[in-house]
């Protein structure tokens, strides 16, 4: 499921936007924001695929351009260095400087169609991810680092204050003092759903899912884990 930041001031528009991207062809999670500050937060604790920013975010003050300087933040994030951005404004003049030093993806102009917008969301949503097959997690244990890909992990659970990290060596990590949350920030992967309030799994390694029953089935054989009750409704939403 891809993830996208939507930073608006105006109301009415943003609640637009989140709708149009709603539409596309592809699953998403709209992070609606009407604020520089809010907009950064949700970048910093989620992995956002594409953002979608409005150049003037407070039209009290003269010559507002707070939403580029939001994304020449973000650029300074190891992480986002190349993600699409899309500039949404009225302000003609700033096209120039937007493409050629902050490398976004699209700009359109208020008022504008529709259809373009949505065209333009799928093309920049259909650009794959930070591959985070690649990635390496480091967790330290009796002095020793151990080192393991993300994609290698099919689940995570948290027992008596301590991460069992099942992977697809057949092998088990037994990481103390390591909570679910803090696995979760280290991974920064859309790639990891948490499942109960002691589980997150990896999605990319899940067989089927069984709602009914509360049972995700991993693939080959490599076990299989029970869904919270509060869990549920966000499981459906990603296998749904």
């Amino acid at each position: 499921m891809k993830k996208v930041l939507i930073l608006e001031d105006n109301g009415a528009m943003l609640e637009y936007l989140s709708d149009i991207v709603g539409e596309v062809g592809i699953k998403t999670t709209v992070f609606p924001c009407d604020n520089v500050k809010d907009a950064c937060q949700c970048a910093l604790k989620n992995t956002i695929d594409l953002f979608l920013v409005d150049i003037i975010l407070d039209t009290k003050r003269p010559g507002d351009t707070s939403g580029l300087h939001f994304v020449e933040d973000i650029r300074q994030i190891k992480r986002y260095g190349f993600t699409p951005v899309i500039i949404v404004t009225s302000l003609y003049d700033e096209k120039l400087v937007t493409y050629e030093a902050l490398h976004c993806y699209g700009f359109i102009e208020k008022p504008f169609d529709r259809n373009r917008l949505k065209t333009l969301v799928e093309e920049a949503l259909a650009f794959p991810g930070i591959d985070n097959q690649a990635k390496i997690l480091k967790f330290h244990k009796d002095g020793i680092i151990l080192a393991v890909e993300s994609g290698r992990i099919v689940y995570v659970e948290s027992i008596d204050h301590v991460l069992h990290i099942h992977t697809t060596y057949d092998d088990v990590m037994h990481i103390p003092y390591k909570t679910i949350r803090g696995f979760l920030e280290e991974a920064d992967s859309s790639d990891f759903l948490q499942c109960s309030r002691s589980t997150v799994i990896n999605i990319r390694h899940v067989h089927n899912v069984d709602l009914v029953n509360g049972v995700i089935q991993f693939q080959e054989g490599m076990g299989r884990v029970n869904i919270g009750v509060m869990f549920k409704k966000q499981v459906k939403e990603i296998f749904s």
